[in-house]
C-alpha cells in the first residue's frame, strides 16, 4: 500500500502532461508552428569581421506544400546597415527567379509575428532543387547562408 499511493500519484501526474506540446501554451497555428520549425537566423559578416546585417528566413514549402510546390520559396527578412547595398540572393550557386520586395505588413508576417520598418521583406523564389538547400544572401560585398534540409 505504501508503493501503490506515490506510483499512483506519479502516474495521474504524467498523464495529465501526456496531451499536450510546447507550441499550445503559445496559441499559435498550425502553419506559425510550422514556420517555427522552418525558420533560419544569420548574421551578415564582412571580411574584418564586423556585423553588417541580420538575414531570417522562412522555407515555404514546408509550410503549405500545396501552394509552394513548383519552385523553392523563401519568405526572407533582413537589415543591412547601409541602405545602399544591393541585395542578392542564391540557392545552391544558383541566382534566384524571383525576388520580389514585399511591405513590412504582408501574407508572411503573420507566420513570424514579425514586422518592422527598418527591415526588407522578400519573397524569393528558385528553380526546384533536390537535397541540402544552401541560402546565400549577399548585401554588397558581404554574405551569409542558412541550410536547409529537404524532406524527399
Amino acid at each position: 500500500m505504501k508503493f501503490l499511493l506515490p506510483i499512483l500519484l506519479l502516474m495521474i501526474t504524467f498523464w495529465g502532461c501526456a496531451q499536450k506540446n510546447a507550441f499550445e501554451r503559445f496559441h499559435i497555428s498550425e502553419s506559425q508552428e510550422l514556420a517555427e520549425d522552418n525558420i533560419q537566423s544569420s548574421k551578415v559578416i564582412n571580411k574584418k569581421a564586423e556585423v553588417v546585417g541580420i538575414i531570417t528566413a522562412v522555407y515555404l514549402n514546408k509550410i503549405n506544400p500545396e501552394l509552394y510546390s513548383d519552385h523553392e520559396y523563401f519568405y526572407v527578412y533582413l537589415y543591412a546597415k547601409n541602405k545602399n547595398d544591393a541585395i542578392n540572393f542564391s540557392l545552391n550557386g544558383m541566382p534566384a527567379l524571383l525576388a520580389e520586395e514585399l511591405s513590412a505588413e504582408n501574407e508572411f508576417t503573420a507566420l513570424t509575428s514579425f514586422k518592422s520598418k527598418w527591415n526588407k521583406y522578400y519573397l524569393v523564389g528558385f528553380a526546384k532543387q533536390q537535397g541540402t538547400l544552401n541560402l546565400k544572401v549577399q548585401i554588397g560585398k558581404s554574405s551569409a547562408a542558412l541550410v536547409f534540409k529537404q524532406d524527399r
